[in-house]
């Protein structure tokens, strides 16, 4: 990707589009300070918020009078037609970064993303989780079982908590698929490899993402997922894996997940040293019963939803 200056269009190196529908917690207003520590110079990007029908205020002194932070915004629907309606305002004809408003990036999260898009059409950076004050044994499993980009990558997908892409891939894939909730990122990462387009893990374009920290917010957001993955998947013609003899049998799909994945059988101990974490002895017994046995079956009944719902969409 070539340099630019100025904030007219076409001139700035990238666009950050961040999605967001009432900024409780003031978690933009970090994220926004971490930006402004960005090693690439403050004129070579901009900063385009989508607002997802936000009703609470939060967002009404957020934009910059130089332009360089706007707000595009719309009705409440989601997080992706949020993202496309931010790509669509923004004004970098060069490269869009995708993150969210509880992701703390690097100093040096624009240049090394802009550096992998040298040789690639999207690039998935290395996501870190924070470690919380409070953890249990469902932390531990969000920070084994999700964001693991490298891994993502090789499977062609990619989330939008740390997202490079060339605008003109974008643009000439139609952006996010917003009909559903959920998996919009995913899609588009399928699209961009079935199209013939490169997708590389960029380890140095690096940010923190908030650990979940109870069942609640673990259980909730597992079964979103595989809800709107089966929606999709029975949309498009296909049968989810859910809907599957040996989604049901006892261990079956989970070890075989862990096994393709390159996954020990029990926590990856690797992966959450990595991350800052200790896991106890106690830790592990605690998870096995969940990951061979709650969360498959607990997902299996979301995908089961997702299939009526994925019907009733055909």
């Amino acid at each position: 990707m070539s340099s630019g200056s100025g904030n007219g269009r076409g001139m700035l190196d990238v666009s950050v589009v961040v999605p967001v529908r009432n900024d409780r917690g003031g978690q933009l207003r970090d994220l926004l300070e971490a930006l402004s520590r960005q090693s690439l110079g403050r004129d070579r990007f901009e900063i385009v918020i989508g607002d997802d029908g936000s009703d609470d205020g939060s967002l009404q002194d957020v934009a910059t009078d130089d332009g360089l932070v706007r707000v595009v915004s719309g009705p409440p629907r989601n997080s992706y037609a949020a993202r496309n309606r931010a790509a669509r305002a923004a004004r970098s004809t060069r490269a869009l970064a995708f993150t969210d408003s509880d992701c703390l990036p690097d100093p040096g999260w624009l240049e090394a993303g802009l550096a992998a898009l040298e040789q690639a059409d999207a690039a998935a950076g290395d996501i870190r989780f924070s470690v919380p004050e409070q953890q249990s044994v469902w932390t531990l499993i969000d920070v084994e079982s999700t964001k693991d980009h490298e891994l993502q990558v090789g499977n062609a997908n990619a989330e939008t908590a740390n997202f490079f892409v060339r605008r003109e891939v974008f643009d000439r894939l139609g952006g996010f698929d917003d009909s559903l909730p959920e998996h919009g990122d995913f899609d588009f990462a399928r699209r961009v490899v079935e199209g013939g387009g490169t997708l590389v893990y960029a380890p140095a374009a690096r940010l923190v993402h908030p650990a979940r920290t109870n069942a609640r917010t673990y259980l909730r957001m597992h079964w979103v997922m595989h809800r709107w993955y089966a929606a999709r998947e029975t949309r498009a013609g296909r049968l989810p894996l859910g809907l599957t003899l040996r989604w049901w049998l006892p261990l079956v799909a989970h070890l075989k997940w862990r096994r393709d994945a390159g996954r020990p059988l029990r926590l990856d101990r690797p992966r959450l040293e990595r991350q800052g974490f200790r896991p106890r002895l106690l830790d592990e017994l605690k998870a096995l019963p969940l990951l061979y046995v709650l969360l498959p079956y607990w997902g299996g009944a979301a995908q089961l939803r997702g299939y009526l719902d994925g019907r009733r969409l055909r």
